[in-house]
């Protein structure tokens, strides 16, 4: 693959005062949609989020980015993508399930946050071979939805247009999730994932 990991070691950081009050409004609510969505699916884990706004402060105080077209990949209620957009990315969130997807516009809209959200996969066309190969290594052990609504249509953007990609993938869909965006993304864009127990990382897509 032509992603490159790069040292990636964000501070912890003090909330800004707006920031961790939108946490604290959206912590009912986040509590409220966990693991509370479409039956057949895992459910909605929310991702730590003062973790992921340290993480992507950093990408901007480095200026790591090469723009600020930001995409997360399974938004859930959308407070990550949020967070994206107070920190001034053009932030989008693509999520599959229609409940969470309708709770992040709502939320998103009471508290006149600047993110944008689109339902369907996060999966472009064209992956098809990728998938059937994660099936076959992980003996069908794997997340991806493929058949859905044109999320990048909505959205009016391909993958290729996002500088910063956020995913917080399932274990066995983590190596999937890097070859899409591998295939996918433009090069010099960013894919940051996190890991429950590996905390952030991030990789740089450096070729085609």
């Amino acid at each position: 693959m032509g992603l490159n990991e790069f040292d990636f070691s964000p501070p912890k950081l003090d909330l800004p005062a707006h920031v961790d009050l939108y946490l604290q409004q959206m912590a009912p609510q986040v509590e409220h949609y966990r693991s509370k969505t479409t039956a057949g699916f895992r459910g909605f884990v929310p991702s730590d989020y003062v973790a992921f706004y340290s993480a992507l402060s950093h990408v901007v105080d480095q200026r790591l980015a090469c723009g600020s077209a930001f995409c997360e990949w399974g938004s859930g209620v959308g407070v990550s993508t949020c967070l994206a957009g107070m920190l001034g990315f053009d932030a989008a969130g693509i999520e599959f399930d229609g409940r969470l997807f309708r709770a992040a516009e709502q939320l998103a809209e009471e508290f006149n946050a600047e993110a944008r959200f689109a339902h369907g996969s996060f999966l472009p066309a064209g992956v098809e071979d990728l998938i059937d190969a994660a099936f076959a290594e992980n003996d069908g052990e794997i997340s991806m939805v493929i058949e859905s609504d044109d999320a990048y249509e909505q959205l009016g953007n391909e993958l290729a247009d996002f500088d910063v990609v956020f995913c917080y993938p399932w274990p066995n869909d983590e190596e999937v999730t890097a070859r899409v965006f591998d295939r996918f993304a433009s090069v010099g864009a960013i894919l940051l994932t996190f890991d429950e127990y590996v905390g952030y990382r991030a990789r740089r897509k450096s070729e085609i």
